[in-house]
């Protein structure tokens, strides 16, 4: 066999296979940056009749 050999060549991990990374933990200030986005979808969305998800709404909704 050579190195140019097709034999490996499409050989992946399975996506379902991959490990999944800790969910990590926003700063304070990152927080507050993430409600203030929120907020900003909320209306944006409102003014152009869209609908917002749940989960950014209940973002929205917290205190800064």
């Amino acid at each position: 066999m050579s190195a140019a050999s097709s034999e490996h060549r499409f050989v992946h991990t399975p996506r379902s296979a991959a490990a999944k990374p800790a969910p990590k933990r926003a700063t304070p200030a990152e927080h507050r940056v993430q409600v203030a986005a929120a907020r900003l979808r909320v209306t944006l969305d409102q003014r152009l009749g869209r609908e917002t998800p749940a989960r950014t709404k209940a973002l929205a909704r917290e205190p800064i």
